[in-house]
């Protein structure tokens, strides 16, 4: 009898469980954007260069019935998606081998660490006659993208139990059986882990090259108004990033959570 009561209260305890913890994480997002917003407001009393929440809303909400800026936009999209999904590609791809291979770890991780540990930004003169406008700007949002998917997917497979490895080798699974049922669904968590880090990272480095030399994208309308002093339009602009990256990434991080 304690047994066939036990099991539905504790099947019910799941989804309880579940809410509860969405309820408090509802809670805290709630009482930070409050506290943020009071903020903020307070800032713009003290300061000419940061507009009230109000008037930043406003003046985004009239850039984005603009065809121009929504074409600022569609090109900074564009750029940042392509250098997110290249960053990950290379990446992932290169930080599964040499998580496979103890000899090119030798080789080539005191290479990788140097190279993650140089600013980024400053090879984008390097990259700018090699590449042209549209091209350096993606090739630095590659460069800020890879690294976290490449150094996560890496230590994810150094740490797979070598149980996993006997047991593929114990049922002769394939190369692409073992990459698929065993390397993949033990490496999710650290993969996606990169993954969230490297979305963030593409915007930072297709926004930054942006800065410097491009005809459009946001990172040009950011730099134009701050040239002009319209300080509205670029704190507009800065907050739909910031918005933008904040909802992917709480995106990925809920799937994350999901399936772990």
């Amino acid at each position: 009898m304690t047994t066939t009561l036990t099991k539905p209260d504790q099947a019910a305890s799941g989804p309880r469980r579940v809410r509860s913890i969405l309820g408090n994480q509802f809670v805290g997002a709630t009482l930070l954007a409050v506290l943020l917003a009071v903020g903020w407001e307070i800032l713009s009393g003290l300061t000419f260069v940061i507009p009230s929440p109000v008037q930043t809303m406003s003046v985004l909400f009239k850039n984005l019935t603009d065809a121009a800026y929504l074409f600022d936009v569609r090109v900074t999209a564009q750029s940042v998606l392509l250098a997110f999904v290249i960053g990950t590609a290379v990446g992932g791809g290169t930080g599964l081998l040499l998580g496979l291979s103890h000899r090119m770890r030798m080789i080539f991780e005191p290479l990788i660490i140097i190279l993650n540990g140089v600013p980024k930004i400053v090879l984008y003169p390097v990259l700018l006659p090699i590449f042209s406008l549209t091209g350096s700007k993606v090739v630095m949002g590659v460069l800020f993208a890879l690294f976290p998917v490449l150094i996560n997917v890496s230590t994810g497979v150094q740490e797979i139990p070598r149980v996993y490895w006997k047991l593929a080798k114990s049922v002769q699974a394939s190369r692409r059986q073992t990459l698929v049922h065993i390397i993949f669904p033990a490496i999710r968590r650290p993969l996606l882990t990169g993954v969230r880090l490297a979305v963030s990272l593409a915007v930072v480095g297709v926004v930054l090259s942006e800065f410097f030399a491009t005809r459009r994208g946001l990172g040009r309308v950011v730099l134009q108004s701050y040239s002009h002093g319209d300080y509205p339009s670029m704190v507009a602009t800065i907050m739909l990033l910031i918005t933008i990256s904040f909802a992917i990434s709480i995106a990925l991080w809920q799937w994350e959570r999901r399936i772990h």
